[in-house]
């Protein structure tokens, strides 16, 4: 589970990239965060948290035990967006398959320039499944979680804890025009209004908090996207 750290104007960022297949064993990365922000794809943030999954037990552990806040800002696609994307993202996907499966495996840093490449690579391509998830989960977290969060403490610290593919989010956070070309391409085009997205999704932000029982999942409304 590969990693890198970076910040923006607003919060300072550990962004750990992982196999979701494989179980984590790398958590001290996420010492000293204020918030850890999960990606959950196809699969519902409730189910993740109360019923763990390998990629995350670890981590979810360490919030458990140290009172920090979880939360999930993921959309997830449609079949039929998703099989549309199915054969170009075979295609065009190649070239990474090495490096991701490197990445999703390593506990190391990322290499700079690799995780540059394969961003502007990401963002080319402008997939549904990587770069317009990057862009949407960039736009929830910078313009929604941190706010929240730096209500609460100093300017934060965010745990990101994504699937390898999505190296690309980097970038997203720390460029609102990049996320906005994104986000406004899936909005557009792309055969239709947000074509390949659950639209109950993209204003969706759910936090988990251990109450010292049992995980209180509270809901809210982003307001980000039209």
């Amino acid at each position: 589970m590969a990693y890198t750290t970076f910040s923006t104007d607003n919060a300072d960022y550990v962004l750990q990239l992982g196999n979701h297949k494989f179980r984590n064993k790398q958590v001290d990365i996420f010492e000293g965060i204020d918030a850890l922000v999960i990606e959950t794809g196809k699969s519902r943030f409730k189910e993740i948290v109360e019923h763990g999954h390998q990629q995350y037990d670890l981590p979810l552990k360490h919030c458990l035990e140290n009172s920090i806040p979880i939360f999930g800002t993921d959309v997830r696609g449609t079949s039929s967006g998703y099989q549309r994307n199915l054969f170009s993202n075979t295609i065009t996907g190649f070239p990474t398959w090495i490096p991701l499966a490197y990445y999703g495996l390593s506990e190391k840093r990322i290499n700079s320039l690799m995780l540059s490449i394969f961003a502007n690579y990401s963002f080319l391509i402008q997939d549904n499944r990587n770069e317009g998830r990057n862009a949407i989960n960039a736009r929830k977290i910078e313009e929604f979680v941190v706010p929240l969060m730096a209500g609460r403490e100093r300017k934060p610290s965010i745990g990101l804890i994504f699937g390898a593919a999505h190296m690309g989010i980097k970038t997203n956070l720390q460029s609102k025009r990049r996320r906005d070309f994104s986000i406004w391409n899936w909005r557009n085009l792309n055969f239709g209004k947000w074509a390949g997205f659950i639209q109950e999704d993209l204003n969706l932000v759910q936090e988990a908090n251990y109450n010292g029982k049992e995980w209180e999942i509270q809901t809210y409304t982003a307001n980000l996207f039209d």
